[in-house]
């Protein structure tokens, strides 16, 4: 055997001993995925547990008067809380919280209105209450730093839930239920190395994720070359293609990674991609590698553009519990909470109507955006693309596609009935390959036929799963040979 081919060999059986537990983990965990996720609080519950907005409500304008830099308001909010109706209003450097029914000050949080919060989530008696000042398993995102401290509920209840509430805002956190820790400890936790001490760090977490994924890809490609090596001998000297190993273990790990090499190389590859971008010097990027809701809804503008008197709302929808102004490019939009949904309301007219934003608008926001001159074309999409998919089919549909006559082949894909998007460059799109579609199997035509999609799934994370068991324990026997001989060196 030549050197190169050698010292292949030799990477191969070091990165496979060291990889091949892991590769274990990731199918396994990867198919649990498939149908749990990390658990999140439910916003359709969290909305039904809010209070309904009362029949009466005031006049904003009394209210507004009353803010000293009212020129720079970035956001306005009518809710109930506490039994109390409050109208906020936040500038660009403050704050301001008013009760608008009684000549009461807002009410403080306090821990007994929170204890009672939990209670109205959770029927069941209070085991414990932790106060915690920082992250911990089930709340891991940095924006938790802000609301801390944050009180956690343990309920005695069979499914012995766990409720996290901020102490300041009291707002509702995190919920979850035994069932859904237990799922998320055998799926999304081991899958993404999704635990305190490492995901506290994102740069740590991040490169963990990047050189586990590296790491694998080279095991993958070595194998792949070795299998490919042996098997081009074989047929030089026999001309035959056959398994030239006897041993058991060795057969089937040989076989099925001449059949699975490429996947394990591309899923190496895609999960070292999961949380970083391609570099600019290989796809170069001119603009932003994604742009905010902020970039394209464009900046704020007076509050006398809202045709429509927000007390409309609570006419036409009786459970209306929150109104938020908000704006899309130069159109003035309410967005609200009835009952347990989030709705978007047009109100550049007198008469309360959904929002569907009008193409007139979307060009108007791609030329803040992109200059008056660059090029581009609308259309109106009611099927997915290769770009825009979603594999439960909870994306929606029909949405405005625009495409960007510029260097970095920008798309968006805009909802008309809220105003959200998806924004696509060259550099994302090579990314949509090498990532969602190498991992997720995020391709259209497999994602349209559903059934074909999960047994295509199943199939690979059953057969990469097999192909690793089988490289445990070759891996485990040689590091077990190597420990004999080094024992042995050490007697002679």
């Amino acid at each position: 055997m030549k050197k190169g081919a050698r010292f292949l060999w030799s990477l191969h059986r070091i990165t496979g001993a060291v990889i091949a537990l892991f590769f274990l983990m990731w199918f396994v965990s990867g198919l649990v995925l498939v149908y749990h996720s990390f658990p999140r609080v439910d916003k359709a519950v969290q909305y039904e547990k809010m209070e309904t907005l009362p029949s009466s409500l005031p006049d904003i304008n009394s209210y507004l008067e009353q803010i000293p830099d009212k020129g720079k308001i970035r956001k306005i909010n009518v809710r109930r809380f506490q039994g109390q109706t409050l109208f906020s209003v936040a500038t660009k450097d403050s704050t301001y919280t008013f009760c608008t029914d009684t000549l009461q000050p807002v009410k403080p949080v306090t821990f007994d209105y929170i204890r009672q919060v939990a209670q109205d989530w959770v029927n069941a008696p209070i085991l414990k209450i932790d106060t915690l000042h920082r992250r911990e398993q089930w709340i891991m995102y940095s924006r938790y730093e802000r609301e801390m401290p944050i009180y956690k509920f343990y309920f005695d209840d069979k499914e012995k839930h766990q409720l996290y509430i901020a102490a300041r805002s009291g707002e509702v956190l995190q919920f979850t239920s035994s069932t859904q820790r237990f799922w998320a400890w055998v799926g999304y936790i081991p899958h993404t190395f999704y635990i305190p001490f490492l995901r506290q760090n994102t740069d740590a977490w991040t490169n963990t994720l990047t050189v586990a994924g590296i790491i694998a890809m080279l095991a993958g490609l070595t194998g792949l070359y070795v299998g490919v090596s042996i098997l081009y001998r074989r047929y030089k000297q026999r001309r035959t293609f056959d398994n030239p190993y006897r041993k058991r273990w060795y057969r089937w790990h040989y076989a099925l990674g001449l059949i699975l090499g490429v996947l394990i190389v591309t899923w190496g590859l895609s999960g070292a991609l999961s949380l970083q971008r391609i570099p600019r010097w290989i796809i170069p990027i001119e603009g932003d590698y994604s742009v905010s809701p902020e970039k394209l809804r464009g900046k704020s503008f007076p509050v006398d553009r809202y045709k429509l008197d927000y007390r409309q709302l609570k006419e036409a929808y009786p459970d209306l519990k929150q109104v938020e102004w908000t704006y899309y490019s130069d159109l003035p939009v309410y967005e609200i909470i009835a009952g347990n949904r989030t709705l978007m309301i047009d109100a550049s007219s007198p008469e309360v109507k959904d929002l569907f934003l009008p193409e007139e608008t979307i060009a108007r926001a791609i030329k803040k955006m992109h200059g008056e001159d660059t090029p581009f074309h609308i259309s109106m999409i009611d099927q997915y693309d290769e770009y825009y998919l979603s594999i439960d089919n909870t994306r929606p549909l029909p949405v405005y596609k625009v495409e960007i006559d510029n260097n970095d082949r920008s798309v968006y894909y805009i909802d008309p009935a809220t105003g959200n998007h998806k924004y696509l460059s060259t550099n994302r799109k090579v990314k949509k390959w090498l990532f969602s579609a190498f991992h997720y199997l995020n391709i259209r035509w497999l994602v349209e036929r559903h059934t074909l999609w999960t047994i295509a799934m199943w199939t690979l994370c059953l057969g990469g799963a097999s192909l690793s068991l089988t490289g445990v324990w070759l891996g485990i026997r040689f590091i077990f040979r190597k420990l004999r001989r080094g024992k042995r060196k050490q007697c002679l």
